[in-house]
């Protein structure tokens, strides 16, 4: 039972960090929020979840797997209860904190709470799998959410749709399972664990920051310019793209290409992608956008995610959780931080200009990272 209780309360728990993301824009709007104060909204998410998940990694060490869990999942339930009740901007700023704060306390205590599990049961492999299993019920639930919602917005738009009282529902019977886990002891340590970066490691934790920035900014900006051509609904769409796509690609990537050559596929994927997407922002293509979109969550998710992480998994040695923590953290300010400079910028200069601007900038900077990572493999 807990092989699979895990994974889906993790999956729950990701739901409820998108479920109201084909929204956001119409919140946005009756309240008279630009572009830039959409994407402080939206970033709210990571500000409730870095504090947690680099500051508080040891916390499940400590007070163990089971309770930091069934926090997080109570946090989620909180957020949806909060945009339910007021499907509103301002309640989504506090919904989005929660969000936060329930996906950077589960993600490592989850993955190791499974793992421990595994172990018990004397599975082989049982970390590998563990994380597998982990990765694969989280981006599930981050498109799930996006999706849902949007197909619920095709067929009846409504700023409360049916999707918010399904994920509740579901996300409270989890929680009344979840108190069945096993109860393992603490492993004990401290709950303060810093990030660490190794020496090489510059550029590979710079490619995750440049690949998930451009997921804000698609999940954050773009929506604005899809309701200029009436595609407001269609923009879960997008991120569900973003996640599945790189979910799909990774058990295909993984111990068939090696970590190097995912790089240099994620340096080509990300500026083609967004340069596709820009095109149908542009002209108002649909098929382009969801193209592009495609082509970055192959990146994102994909080549340059799991091969950041096996190089910094072999760079860091002994130090290798921390070494990890540092390459997300690094990728969640990239989500967080540009897409809210992006987002001011385009209040001024308009929302293609600035997503051009962007896009030169991410084009340089995957070029020079190229260069760098053949340099020094040299």
């Amino acid at each position: 039972m807990s092989n699979r209780l895990i994974p889906f309360i993790l999956a729950l728990i990701t739901l409820a960090v998108n479920i109201s993301m084909p929204l956001f824009r119409v919140y946005a709007a009756n309240a008279g929020f630009g572009n830039g104060m959409t994407a402080l909204v939206f970033a709210t998410y990571v500000t409730g979840m870095l504090p947690c998940f680099v500051f508080l990694g040891g916390l499940s060490d400590v007070v163990g797997r089971k309770k930091v869990l069934i926090a997080s999942l109570m946090s989620s339930i909180f957020s949806i209860l909060i945009i339910t009740i007021f499907p509103n901007v301002y309640a989504l700023f506090f919904a989005r904190f929660f969000q936060g704060i329930g996906l950077g306390l589960s993600m490592g205590a989850g993955t190791a709470y499974l793992t421990e599990v595994l172990q018990l049961q004397n599975i082989p492999d049982a970390p590998t799998k563990a994380a597998n299993a982990a990765s694969l019920s989280t981006a599930l639930g981050f498109g799930g959410g996006a999706l849902i919602t949007t197909i619920a917005l095709l067929i009846h738009f409504t700023e409360t749709p049916f999707t918010y009282y399904i994920a509740l529902i579901i996300s409270i019977i989890g929680l009344i399972f979840s108190f069945q886990l096993p109860n393992l002891p603490p492993i004990g340590g401290t709950i303060i664990r810093l990030p660490y970066y190794p020496k090489g490691s510059f550029e590979i934790n710079l490619a995750i920051g440049i690949c998930w920035a451009v997921v804000g900014v698609v999940i954050a900006i773009v929506p604005t310019q899809l309701a200029k051509f009436q595609l407001t609904a269609y923009a879960g769409f997008c991120l569900v793209l973003i996640n599945y796509t790189g979910a799909f690609l990774q058990p295909f990537i993984k111990n068939r290409v090696d970590p190097i050559t995912c790089l240099k596929v994620g340096f080509f994927l990300i500026p083609i992608g967004f340069e596709i997407m820009y095109l149908g922002c542009v002209y108002g293509i649909l098929g382009l956008i969801l193209l592009g979109t495609s082509c970055i969550g192959a990146a994102a998710y994909g080549f340059t995610y799991l091969g950041g992480l096996a190089l910094i998994a072999n760079l860091s040695g002994v130090q290798r959780a921390r070494g990890v923590a540092g390459f997300m953290f690094i990728g969640y300010l990239g989500f967080g931080i540009p897409s809210v400079f992006l987002g001011f910028m385009a209040d001024k200069l308009g929302i293609l200009a600035a997503l051009g601007i962007f896009g030169a900038i991410i084009t340089i900077l995957s070029g020079w990272l190229f260069y760098q990572l053949k340099s020094s493999r040299k």
